[in-house]
């Protein structure tokens, strides 16, 4: 059977190259692309704890933004666990899809024939909905958050309301959005409670109200 490390070996022959078309740069399983009007797409080869087959991690990293552990990580490191917005590749018809390492180099072939293939049809689409910033996410309101709706759906499997409303937040603060930035940090601040869940955020959010707030009397 063809171990992980093989199979990666057998992803430059087909998948990376149609990678390296779409700007992304790396090996052995990480690759990124360079900051394109702040955003930065991310691919990582998962490999199954059990062995013998790996899924395809894709995430969009901002480039101003810590990652989810909050560290500014360097900006040719990122991988999709860093990132805020992350989606597990599939074909949409079933939640995520896990591609066996074959037993031989043919199947091997075979398998990252269908994984290249199911990455330019869907996870290119995924990409798609980070194209302008800030509006892909300064779009978003906090109805949609409370709604779950497709607006807040397309963004891929997000942790909490609480966070996607922080990177919101921060989107709006860097383009100078302060109100939406406000109103933003008062609502995830209000969501949090009394509870410790989600607690550690709120002086983030009081820092963001400071900022917001600050700049509002400057303008």
């Amino acid at each position: 059977m063809i171990n992980l490390k093989k199979f990666k070996q057998l992803l430059k022959e087909t998948f990376e190259q149609e990678l390296i078309k779409h700007g992304f740069n790396g090996t052995g399983g990480r690759y990124r692309t360079k900051p394109n009007d702040h955003f930065i797409y991310t691919v990582n080869i998962q490999a199954d704890k059990y062995g013998g087959c790996c899924c395809v991690e894709l995430g969009v990293f901002i480039d101003f933004i810590p990652n989810t552990l909050g560290v500014h990580v360097p900006l040719n490191k990122v991988s999709s666990y860093d990132c805020d917005f992350r989606w597990r590749l599939s074909d949409l018809e079933v939640e995520d899809l896990w591609w066996s390492y074959g037993e031989t180099e043919i199947e091997a072939l075979e398998n990252i024939g269908h994984m290249t293939k199911t990455f330019l049809e869907y996870g290119l689409r995924y990409y798609g909905y980070f194209i302008h910033f800030p509006e892909s996410l300064t779009s978003i309101s906090i109805e949609d958050i409370e709604q779950s709706n497709k607006n807040v759906n397309r963004l891929g499997e997000l942790p909490t309301n609480i966070r996607l409303a922080l990177v919101i937040s921060r989107v709006h603060l860097h383009v100078n959005n302060n109100e939406q930035a406000i109103s933003f940090a008062i609502w995830a601040i209000s969501q949090i409670g009394d509870k410790q869940a989600g607690s550690a955020l709120i002086p983030v959010f009081n820092e963001i109200i400071y900022k917001a707030t600050a700049a509002k009397r400057l303008q």
